[in-house]
């Protein structure tokens, strides 16, 4: 038997195309530390569902937060004259654009039917975007999406264990981004009422039930000299607040929202249901007393009619009744 030597260097021309493939493929796959939206939707079609999210951002992004790219520099008429200044302007305006984030960019999320969208826009404003898409598909009742179903806001990801939990939940970005939203909020003997959900999808190593223990327990042993002279308690049936837990394969996503029942658990698509059924019943609503308007001035003309009938019928008589005792007259 002969061995085969291989050479060292297509070895590591191997190694390091394989580095080079899970280095790039790290950056379309969430990860720890980001923060954006989580959306699922109900389509086998993943590029519409892509434009649908990109469009529906942006759109409300940018009355928010003003547009994404600011105006382009105007160009003197002595560049605009020369070729090669142009050139070179076009090339550093691609270089640019290639070198600055996107303000979302979609990642995978590890599940079926889901999408990781991650964000430039700060952590405080994320809640904010979500809640005015809800607010105007609610208050116009107009339908912003077709293959979107839940759009959630994700403040926080950090690794599927209890540890790692415990430590994100004691740092202070976490006590901020529950202050930043109860400040608009009337609170009663500066109490937030709060409610903690866990559910977890491809992963069996931890309970749902221990995670939701871990963060409550945490809050309640709170004093209210470390949470601003506030105080949080649980509160099952009207939370003000409500954090969310998705175990989704070995990542914790954490949202901390608000209005959870009112943008019903921050599903889309049911929103979009429940417009279009109020407009349904009041179009129905309008046609049926339409209906019945037409119908009363029918039955008014109807009426008016027979009454004219009626009134030409007696006088008819009556000259009848004249021209008998007319007739006796004459023979007398």
């Amino acid at each position: 038997m002969v061995r085969v030597k291989h050479n060292q260097s297509s070895r590591r021309n191997y190694q390091n195309k394989n580095n080079f493939h899970s280095n790039s493929s790290n950056h379309n796959v969430i990860q720890v530390g980001q923060y954006g939206f989580f959306v699922t939707y109900c389509s086998t079609k993943e590029s519409f569902v892509r434009n649908e999210i990109y469009n529906l951002l942006n759109r409300f992004a940018d009355q928010l937060f003003g547009e994404e790219f600011s105006d382009e520099k105007q160009l003197d008429t002595t560049d605009l004259n020369d070729l090669d200044s142009a050139l070179e302007n076009e090339k550093s305006k691609l270089n640019d654009s290639k070198k600055t984030k996107r303000r979302f960019q979609i990642v995978k999320s590890g599940t079926k039917h889901s999408l990781f969208v991650t964000t430039t826009i700060p952590l405080t404003s994320i809640n904010k975007l979500i809640e005015s898409i809800f607010q105007t598909s609610i208050q116009s009742k107009e339908q912003h999406s077709r293959y979107v179903e839940r759009l959630l806001p994700i403040s926080f990801i950090c690794k599927a264990y209890e540890d790692d939990l415990r430590k994100l939940i004691i740092k202070q970005e976490f006590l901020d981004q529950i202050f930043v939203l109860t400040n608009d909020m009337e609170l009663t003997n500066n109490t937030i009422w709060f409610d903690v959900q866990a559910k977890k999808s491809n992963n069996t190593q931890v309970k749902s039930s221990h995670l939701e223990e871990i963060v409550i327990n945490d809050l309640m042993s709170r004093k209210s000299e470390d949470l601003n002279g506030k105080i949080l308690k649980r509160d099952y049936k009207k939370p003000q607040i409500c954090i969310l837990i998705h175990v989704i394969k070995s990542l914790i996503l954490i949202s901390i929202v608000k209005h959870y029942d009112m943008f019903k658990k921050y599903n889309l698509a049911s929103i979009n249901l429940t417009t279009t059924t109020a407009m349904t019943t009041t179009t129905t609503a309008t046609a049926a007393t339409t209906t019945e308007g037409e119908k009363k001035e029918e039955e008014e003309e109807e009426g008016g009619e027979q009454k004219q009938k009626k009134i030409i019928f007696d006088d008819d008589d009556d000259d009848n009744d004249d021209d008998d005792d007319n007739n006796e007259e004459t023979n007398d």
